[in-house]
């Protein structure tokens, strides 16, 4: 093994979509040629992903980045599955990737130079595109519940926000996000609790940057693609739905409605909005 210390640890945690983990593999290694250090953890997936996780070991090249495989022996869900990367990453900042990310060329690069650059922000997000070019709308003000009634009655929520022009952002999404790493350690990454198993938990690393007064920015010109929800669409409906509901009520009880009378406001809340969600399912369904 190299003993060259990565500048950059890349993580993506996988589970049970081989083809997404390979193409995101290869666009890292197809663009980014600075020595740096792969991290992957296995969320016990059951498909061949096992099986391109061992041919990869066999094949790569250790004189030109670090290989680091971790296999879990449950699927821990996307904050604690992460989590368990923290202990290997060996870089100054580490860029958190989901494995149905495809990177482009000179994006990583870009992120690393704002970082470098610019001492006083912690966390760069790139711009995510759609395969067909189009932007996705992956930048958002941290939510109310007013925000997120008017989002899921389809009011606009944060559309103004200008995908063409770097500006800093409040909360990023998660599935490409480059933060650095001894602020990651100190944060003890994302909140492992329960209820973030799949949804919020972003969005609570974004409220406890924030509440340590660490800025966030997103960078238009750091560009990579993004095959949006590949894994949770394996998911059924309502479990989808399930794990929403579940993330939604510890971030609000986490950080604003503490109180037993809060909760129960809460609560209230998020069961109506879990009602108006499958309503919202059906009807959509019903149209196709």
């Amino acid at each position: 093994m190299s003993e060259i210390k990565p500048k950059l640890s890349i993580v993506i945690l996988a589970w049970n979509n081989k083809k997404d983990l390979q193409n995101c593999v290869e666009s890292i290694l197809n663009t980014y040629k600075e020595y740096f250090q792969l991290i992957i953890v296995d969320n016990a997936s059951t498909d061949n992903t096992t099986e391109y996780l061992a041919q990869i070991k066999q094949d790569w090249d250790s004189t030109k980045s670090q290989l680091n495989i971790i296999t879990n022996s449950s699927n821990l869900g996307y904050a604690a599955g992460n989590n368990i990367a923290l202990e290997y990453v060996q870089g100054q900042y580490t860029l958190w990737l989901n494995q149905d990310i495809v990177v482009q060329k000179y994006s990583i690069e870009k992120l690393i130079q704002y970082l470098d650059k610019n001492p006083d922000y912690t966390m760069v997000a790139p711009k995510l595109q759609y395969s067909d070019g189009n932007i996705q709308k992956s930048c958002r003000k941290l939510p109310t519940l007013r925000h997120i009634l008017n989002s899921i009655l389809k009011l606009k929520w944060d559309d103004k926000f200008d995908y063409t022009q770097s500006q800093d952002c409040e909360q990023p999404m998660a599935s490409a996000i480059m933060i650095r790493s001894n602020i990651m350690q100190e944060l003890l990454g994302f909140d492992a609790h329960p209820d973030y198993w799949l949804f919020f938990n972003d969005v609570d690393l974004s409220k406890k940057l924030q509440s340590r007064d660490y800025k966030t920015y997103y960078l238009a010109k750091s560009k990579m693609y993004h095959n949006h929800g590949a894994s949770t669409k394996k998911l059924w409906n309502i479990k989808k739905r399930l794990y929403w509901q579940r993330g939604f009520n510890r971030y609000f009880t986490k950080w604003y409605y503490k109180s037993w009378g809060g909760k129960i406001i809460l609560y209230s809340f998020s069961s109506l909005l879990f009602i108006l969600l499958l309503i919202r399912d059906t009807v959509t369904f019903m149209k196709k």
